[in-house]
């Protein structure tokens, strides 16, 4: 785990084993709708990485080692890559006053120096993200229309 400092701003990263809820708390509350029964089933098999700023979580996600009944749209693909040792990023969050600083993108960094040699996947429903994460080295992968919505899986290959 490291610090990165920015602008005389130092963010942690770290693997945080404190209370969960302390970063589910920060989430949209349609995501904690989805998050919080997949978390109590499969807690064992995820971990919560956050960045902190003077103790203050101010992004995190999750990182995910089994499927998850939230994978549904792309069920096969999922079981396929989590059985190939990749790992499913999840809940990808920074705090409004944060935006715009580059976070997001230090977070997947951070988690992608902390998993050296491992690849990941995820999943969007946001067609505006798509261009975030292709920034952060994710390639469009499969496509799923799901009420109305169109999800993409995405990977980044380490």
């Amino acid at each position: 785990m490291g610090a990165i400092v920015m602008k005389e701003v130092v963010y942690n990263f770290k693997k945080y084993k404190s209370n969960p809820f302390d970063f589910f708390n920060l989430l949209p509350e349609d995501w904690r709708e989805v998050l919080l029964p997949i978390w109590e089933k499969h807690h064992l098999a995820a971990e919560v990485y956050v960045l902190l700023n003077e103790n203050k979580i101010v992004a995190g996600g999750i990182v995910f080692k089994e499927y998850t009944e939230d994978m549904v749209c792309f069920k096969e693909d999922a079981i396929s890559l989590l059985n190939s040792g990749s790992l499913y990023i999840g809940y990808v969050y920074v705090i409004e006053a944060e935006r715009g600083k580059d976070l997001g993108s230090r977070w997947l960094k951070s988690i992608k120096n902390e998993f050296s040699n491992t690849n990941f996947w995820l999943t969007i429903e946001e067609e505006g993200l798509k261009g975030f994460y292709k920034k952060n080295n994710f390639e469009p992968y499969k496509e799923y229309f799901k009420n109305n919505v169109l999800e993409s899986l995405l990977i980044f290959e380490n």
